[in-house]
């Protein structure tokens, strides 16, 4: 079996799903039998990868040249590496492979993970009924869809996606040793923000929730903005803004925190949720896709609707440290429980053996070479 992932982008929770994927797949099937077409500009995103893994192709900017650099790249990748599967990540490298490939009789099977449907965001209603067409188009083009929660697999079914074309795999993090607790010497509640502080990750509710507070609680935010105005100006008086940081520091701080916060508009899934829980800490997330399957409420943490910041300021002033603390424990076990990276890994390995023997031995003499 030789696998070619291929992404537009490997920033933020693609390039965490690839930095969990690689590795393993690399040692399960062999350094030679993986490969992962990404942008130059995002490769170093990958963390923890063998280099003889990845090729890149030049990425300046999000535009139709660079739609046609990653197709020339794929179809040249395509002829020198002979893949029996290409797992595509994202809506742009996902159409582009289907494009290019899903209308052919070719030697290897074509895998897709919207990695959160495009859809599925807060947009103009004939912007995401647009999307929706295309995906529903496009998905008679590929062998498999992966859905990363069930509610991705809800939406797709929603928009007229046939459910036997899709394949829960839920998203999964490795363990790794208990980090040491970053310094955050406060008697404070102290609350963790990761990501970035744009709309959809609701950095203005949790502003908002704060603020009033006059101090009575301790936040740090790891992240900048990408898409519009942070607000950092605004909140420069209540909280402590770390800008990004390392996977390894991200660690420290959970492990310092009491609680982290997911205030998202939205979210396919929400890497960061079983991040906390890894290192046994409660969450408060919204009540926004796959985040309410991550998270029971008075369980694992809080659930609390989007864009309400006095519920939010509410449930973090209600419950004490030692509560919280029960919570993070919880979580930790509901995430050795389901969301470990072998669990994840496993079940991809499985359905490439599964679409990987059902191509036609004719095929697999092609794919050979």
């Amino acid at each position: 079996m030789r696998v070619l992932h291929v992404a537009e982008s490997a920033q933020g929770g693609v390039g965490t799903y690839l930095a969990e994927m690689l590795p393993y797949q690399a040692r399960r099937l062999g350094i030679d039998h993986v490969r992962a077409l990404l942008p130059d500009r995002h490769a170093a995103h990958v963390s923890g990868v063998d280099r003889r893994s990845v090729e890149s192709w030049r990425r300046r900017g999000r535009s139709l040249l660079a739609l046609l650099t990653l197709g020339i790249a794929l179809v040249r990748e395509v002829r020198r590496f002979r893949p029996t599967v290409i797992h595509a990540h994202s809506s742009f490298a996902g159409a582009l492979v289907r494009l290019i490939y899903g209308w052919r009789r070719v030697p290897f099977r074509i895998v897709y993970c919207p990695h959160g449907w495009g859809f599925d965001r807060k947009s103009a209603g004939w912007k995401r009924w647009l999307v929706a067409r295309v995906e529903r188009a496009l998905s008679g083009l590929c062998d498999r869809i992966v859905v990363i929660s069930d509610h991705e697999r809800r939406q797709g079914i929603g928009a007229g996606i046939a459910e036997q074309r899709m394949t829960l795999v839920l998203n999964g993090i490795a363990d790794i040793a208990p980090a040491r607790p970053a310094r955050w010497d406060d008697p404070r509640i102290k609350v963790l923000f990761v990501g970035r502080l744009d709309h959809q990750k609701g950095f203005d509710t949790l502003l908002d929730a704060v603020e009033p507070l006059g101090g009575r609680l301790s936040v740090r935010v790891i992240g900048e903005a990408i898409v519009g105005r942070s607000g950092t100006r605004r909140a420069a008086g209540s909280i402590e803004t770390l800008g990004w940081r390392s996977l390894a520091e991200v660690a420290a701080e959970i492990a310092a925190a009491d609680v982290v916060v997911i205030p998202s508009r939205w979210e396919g899934f929400g890497l960061v949720a079983i991040e906390a829980m890894r290192g046994g800490r409660a969450v408060v997330a919204s009540t926004v896709g796959g985040l309410r399957e991550i998270v029971v409420d008075g369980e694992t943490g809080r659930l609390v609707s989007p864009d309400m910041p006095e519920r939010l300021a509410h449930v973090l002033q209600q419950v004490g440290r030692d509560e919280w603390h029960a919570m993070g424990r919880a979580g930790r076990a509901r995430y050795l429980a389901r969301f470990t990276a072998d669990r994840m890994n496993d079940e991809l390995i499985q359905l490439y053996e599964a679409l990987g023997s059902d191509i036609p031995a004719l095929y697999r003499t092609v794919a050979r070479g």
